[in-house]
Formats: structure tokens, C-alpha cells, sequence
């Protein structure tokens, strides 16, 4: 350990925030920066499918902290404030460090705010306008508590401006655009845009969200408009299938849904791990999702997204055409025939920059903690 050297405590908890946190440490696991890093998982996601496989794959450095947590929302949100509050007492920390717009991310800002300690919101700015969304109300809170906001775009920083937080009244807030880390993982992994296979005959299907899953009657809906689709296109559907949804299929369609007829079109596959999933992405000609990290990743690899909601927080990616909300299942058919006749030229774009944006946040954070 060197003189000056300042310590900082990472809060992960949801994929997600493991392929932003890892492109993050590689960096900051240069002594260069003067900054020694703490990790703590929450326990939000649990099982190796879900979080082992990932922790894996993206080298991410071991936990210094590991919570046991339960998996009701409301005692699993006290039980991370606690914990997070206990680790800081340890750590003693210069600033936290949160991602994205999960659980664990409110609690870290939570926790951090009542013990004094600077909150870093890494994803700052992004907003979906819909507030019956937990991650909505996740977002909002946290930029409201944090002291430095990096933004994946200029597009957030916008929103922050619009909501007042960016103003003069604040002089110890910082906000920077630095690019989105989800695209350094990505190229790390020598994931690079490739040409649309001439014989690319699959999308990729991933869907866990409970306004699409928690209702057997609307998770036939989609599930029958997505085989109706597959099917009167020759597609297959690549589906690597969610807890959750998979906990729901079985109510909607019998502990046999694997083998009802709705599902002729698909491959159906456990919870895919990263590599996984950016070999899928360049092999499929579209994306149909409700995720929000997978909506980026479809950008990066340069495959048009089928966004499985009414709203969504890359709003940068449906103004520009990249991404086409689809609300209701009866509108998929429209929404697959806009994506396919998008012009390849529309790629030519660096929205969330050039896949460095863990350099430029740790060269702000070196300057921010030793201002």
C-alpha cells in the first residue's frame, strides 16, 4: 500500500452489474490509480446459473464481503442496508461504488448515505418514465443521493439537467459522460460487430420481467405470438429461460411445457452464461427482449432489438431506430418487419462511446478522491 492510496467499496449484486464491475477492476487493478478496491455481493441473484457462471467468466475479483440475503423483496432490502452499513464500518471506505438501477444498487446508496460516505452512480441519468418499475424508482433515488454521476450517454445527462439535478445549487456534484462499460466487457471478450449472416435464420428470446411472466394468461400471449412469429418466418428462437419465467411456464402451460406445441419454434436452453450469449448475438438476426443490458448488447453486436415493453431507459436507441417497443403481443408482427428493413448504415453510430470508458472513469475518480 502506498501513500495516498484511497479505498473504495464496489456493490454488486445482478448480471448487470458484474460486466460493468469487471471492466471497471481491470482497470483499477493497475497501481497506477492510487486506488485499492473492496467488493461486496449482496446476494441479490443466487444460484451459479445466475451468478457463479458470470463471476467466472468475467474474472471478476473475489468478494470481500458476501451477504446471505433473503428472497422477499421487502426483507432482502433491509437485510442489504445492514449489511452494506456493516462493511462500511470495516472498510472504511473514501466512496461506494454502485451500478445500474437494481436492489442492491438503493441500498448501497441508502447505506452509504447514512453512514457519510460518498455514493458513485456509475449508469447515472437513465430513465424509463415508468414508475410501476422497481429499477424506475431504484434509478431515481440514487442519482438523487450520489456526489459523482458517470452517464453512458449524452442523452442522460440531459435527463439529469431536466430533472434539475444538474444545476449550481449543488457545487460538490460532479456529472460526467464516460461511455457505457458494458461495451468495454464486451470488446475485451473480442466481441466486435459482425456482418448478418446471409443464412441467419434464429433471434434471441430473453424474457423475466414480472409484467410479461407473472400472468400465465399474457406469458401465453407472448409465448404463442413469438412461435406465430418463428414460425411463419422459418426462425428458430434461441431462448435460455429466466427462473422466474420458467417457474411461470409451468403454471401456464403444465409441468410438461417444455413439450407443448407452442414451443416447436424454440430452443429452449437453462440460464446462458456471457460467452454464451455474445456468441448467440452474432449469430442471430434479431433480438426480442425485455432486458435493458440485453437491448445495448444488441447494439453493440449490431442487431436490431424487439423491446418486449411499453417504455424502456435507452431511449436513445428507439429515437434513433435501433430498438422498436412492443407493448402488447399482438403488435410483434409489425414491430419484427420495421426491424428487419432497418438499413445497415444506421450502425455508424458511438452512442455510448469507444469501449474505454473504464479509463476515463478511473482518471476521474483518481482527481475526485484526492480533490
Amino acid at each position: 500500500m502506498h501513500k495516498g492510496l484511497k479505498t473504495i467499496l464496489t456493490i454488486i449484486g445482478a448480471r448487470p452489474q458484474w460486466m460493468k464491475a469487471a471492466a471497471l477492476s481491470r482497470v483499477l487493478s493497475d497501481t497506477q490509480w492510487g486506488i485499492k478496491e473492496r467488493v461486496l455481493h449482496t446476494g441479490q441473484h443466487y444460484s451459479h446459473d445466475m451468478a457463479g457462471r458470470f463471476l467466472s467468466e468475467l474474472d471478476l475479483p473475489k468478494a470481500d464481503h458476501l451477504l446471505n440475503v433473503s428472497q422477499d423483496p421487502a426483507e432482502r432490502m433491509g437485510q442489504m442496508m445492514g449489511g452494506i452499513m456493516h462493511a462500511i464500518e470495516q472498510d472504511q471506505p473514501d466512496a461506494v461504488i454502485l451500478y445500474g438501477d437494481t436492489d442492491s444498487t438503493l441500498a448501497g446508496a441508502w447505506a452509504a448515505s447514512r453512514c457519510g460516505v460518498p455514493v458513485v452512480h456509475i449508469e447515472a441519468g437513465l430513465r424509463s418514465f415508468d414508475r410501476s418499475m422497481p429499477e424506475e424508482i431504484n434509478r431515481i433515488l440514487t442519482d438523487q443521493l450520489s456526489s459523482l454521476l458517470f452517464c453512458p450517454s449524452n442523452a442522460a445527462v440531459d435527463q439529469l439537467t431536466r430533472e434539475g439535478i444538474v444545476t449550481g445549487q449543488r457545487p460538490e456534484l460532479r456529472v460526467e459522460v464516460s461511455g457505457d462499460l458494458m461495451l468495454d466487457t464486451a470488446r475485451h471478450h473480442g466481441s466486435e460487430p459482425l456482418p448478418l449472416p446471409a443464412d441467419a435464420d434464429a433471434v434471441l428470446l430473453t424474457m423475466h420481467r414480472p409484467a410479461n411472466v407473472d400472468d400465465p394468461h399474457r406469458l401465453r400471449g407472448w409465448i404463442e405470438a413469438i412461435g406465430t412469429q418463428a414460425s411463419k418466418r422459418g426462425w428458430r428462437v434461441i431462448f435460455p429461460v429466466h427462473p422466474r419465467t420458467a417457474k411461470n411456464l409451468v403454471i401456464a402451460y403444465g409441468p410438461d411445457w417444455k413439450n407443448a406445441d407452442a414451443f416447436d419454434s424454440f430452443e429452449l436452453h437453462a440460464p446462458a452464461g456471457y460467452l454464451d450469449m455474445l456468441k448467440w448475438l452474432g449469430e442471430v438476426r434479431q433480438v426480442w427482449t425485455d432486458s435493458g443490458g440485453l437491448q445495448k448488447e444488441a447494439f453493440f453486436m449490431h442487431r436490431p432489438a424487439v423491446v418486449l415493453r411499453d417504455a424502456t431507459e435507452w431511449v436513445e436507441l428507439t429515437d434513433l431506430g435501433f430498438a422498436c417497443l412492443c407493448a402488447e403481443p399482438m403488435a410483434l408482427d409489425a414491430c419484427v418487419e420495421t426491424m428487419e428493413e432497418m438499413p445497415p448504415a444506421h450502425w455508424d453510430k458511438d452512442l455510448y462511446g469507444t469501449g474505454k470508458a473504464g479509463v476515463a472513469i478511473a482518471k476521474t475518480l483518481r482527481s475526485w478522491l484526492n480533490r
